[in-house]
């Protein structure tokens, strides 16, 4: 009898299933070849994987935390060091190690080539305020106030009560001049513009104390322009949000911010009040003014962009610092080294030397006992290895994977998972042969029957991987991201490799007929009485004593 269109339509296809999966993997290696090829460099290195801090090398940066405000607690050092983790492993998966030590040091170990500015960027405390700008364009003095003036100009200024005037009246004094300023602020005026006078701007940055009640003054080292900013108009805790952004049209990088909270109206009333003269406003980073852009439209809805000169690397690490939040403490650089490798001599050896006994013992095994349908796993195995390859290359260049011992150890541990899968699935064969199938039956309800627990063990490792990921810090977290990456490709390959494959070897002579090297004769199986390629006309095949 014919068989029905819908019966032939639920058949399965293994070659075109291993046609698919085989295209797959040749096109993941093609995308690394692509990478390699529109490279910089051009050297290769989009073939190999990026090592971390234990089998590369990299920079080891120590913290110095400065009692400024309070004394450094136990719980200030662990928030801070929470933020610098989050800021250098912004993707999760970086692998750089950030730890504390002591009673007030925050250790940051970053695998690679060190990178330009990292030591500012880890350690900045990202205080970003808008301030009005009351008084620029003041160029930049050659000789710097005493410091009995610039003392006694500070107390001026640290003796007034800046926190009664009102934003209206802020506001009131850029637009109209600072002498509209009630008569109790006109000393701090006079003091403010004194210490502009002696201010020096330096291409290296300022150093000045940016207290967010007082006015400032400071420089806008991109214009080397002195200027006298207003007390703080918004806090940087009011914004919501910050990200890298690139205008194509103006070819420039900035950092979109969206506000919450009253700064959302606060910039609605600075940008409305200063639009119709173009006036500016500054925004203030750790006391450096890094844009003063001028007013040119009223924000209403706490959406603007903070340009000033980045580019994709600047552009991401100020809406880093922006994003995770500010230090509680002030750091200063304690040292900064370039390290070596720790591991890559004896220990990763034993590694790797352990992974290779661990391959070897798996392909004997099943060898001896699975005879020629141990080549199925063998294949597998190198397949699964394949693919393993190509995602440490393409997630290196995509999310900044690094691979590390832990890691290396997590891809260990996925062999006895991935042999496991196929282990399963071939005992599922023999089971249903002995309840009396033909073998070609047995492949396609023996997977039926596996691939529930197959897809179980997995998910278990998975939701360990996950676990660790989520709550664990520094290296292990490289581990769990291996272990869970592993454990994803072998799902892949036992559904898209393995089975088609046993499927189309079951139609072969050699293993479909049951030879004796095969690992599906009738007396490996444990069957008698008829050959593995008929169906048991009893219903269910004499299971063979044991000698």
């Amino acid at each position: 009898m014919a068989s029905s269109p819908q019966r032939s339509a639920n058949l399965p296809r293994p070659k075109r299933t291993l046609t698919l999966f085989i295209a797959v993997l040749i096109a993941l290696y093609g995308l690394v070849a692509l990478i390699d090829l529109n490279a910089d460099k051009g050297d290769g290195s989009a073939w190999h994987p990026k090592l971390g801090l234990d089998l590369e090398g990299g920079t080891r940066i120590s913290l110095q935390a400065k009692a400024t405000e309070g004394d450094v607690t136990p719980d200030k050092l662990e928030q801070a060091r929470n933020i610098i983790d989050q800021r250098v492993n912004a993707t999760g998966v970086a692998e750089a190690e950030v730890t504390t030590q002591g009673s007030d040091q925050v250790i940051i170990e970053i695998p690679g080539e060190r990178k330009a500015g990292i030591v500012d960027e880890v350690g900045k405390t990202a205080q970003l305020r808008f301030r009005l700008l009351w008084t620029g364009d003041l160029g930049s003095a050659a000789k710097p106030a005493s410091e009995k003036d610039a003392a006694a100009q500070q107390k001026i200024i640290d003796d007034i009560d800046w926190s009664k005037l009102t934003l209206d009246q802020m506001i009131t004094a850029e637009t109209q001049g600072l002498d509209t300023l009630p008569k109790t602020y006109q000393k701090g005026i006079e003091a403010l513009q004194a210490q502009a006078a002696s201010f020096v701007c330096s291409a290296d940055g300022v150093n000045v104390d940016d207290v967010a009640g007082k006015p400032l003054v400071t420089c806008d080292t991109t214009r080397g322009e002195v200027q006298i900013l207003s007390p703080t108009v918004i806090p940087g805790s009011d914004i919501k949000s910050a990200d890298p952004q690139y205008d194509s049209q103006r070819a420039e990088w900035s950092v979109r911010i969206e506000l919450k909270g009253d700064g959302k109206g606060a910039f609605k009333t600075v940008t409305t009040a200063l639009t119709p003269a173009q006036n500016r406003f500054a925004v203030v980073l750790d006391g450096e003014v890094i844009t003063a852009p001028a007013s040119q439209a009223a924000i209403t809805n706490g959406v603007s962009s903070i340009t000033g000169g980045f580019n994709a690397t600047t552009s991401k690490a100020l809406a880093n610092q922006l994003k995770f939040g500010a230090l509680p403490l002030t750091f200063g650089v304690n040292g900064s080294e370039e390290i070596g490798p720790s591991l890559a001599g004896s220990q990763l050896d034993a590694g790797l030397l352990a992974g290779v006994i661990g391959l070897i013992l798996v392909v004997v095994y099943c060898l001896f006992y699975y005879r020629g349908l141990g080549l199925v796993i063998i294949g597998s195995l190198l397949v699964a290895s394949a693919l393993t390859y190509v995602m440490v290359l393409l997630l290196g260049k995509g999310v900044g994977f690094t691979l590390t011992l832990p890691g290396i150890a997590g891809l260990i541990v996925a062999i006895g998972i991935t042999a496991d899968s196929f282990i399963v699935f071939f005992e599922r064969i023999r089971d249903e042969v002995r309840d009396g199938k033909s073998l070609r039956l047995a492949v396609e309800a023996g997977w039926v029957r596996a691939r529930g627990t197959i897809l179980a063990a997995d998910a278990v490792s998975i939701i360990a991987a996950l676990t660790l990921f989520i709550f664990a810090i520094g290296v292990v977290r490289g581990f769990a991201f291996a272990l869970g990456l592993t454990t994803l490709i072998d799902v892949f390959v036992v559904f898209f490799f393995t089975k088609p494959l046993v499927s189309l070897l079951a139609r072969t002579k050699f293993f479909g007929q049951g030879h004796k090297l095969s690992g599906l004769d009738a007396g490996h199986l444990g069957i008698t009485g008829r050959k593995v390629s008929e169906i048991s006309r009893t219903g269910a095949s004499t299971v063979r004593k044991a000698n």
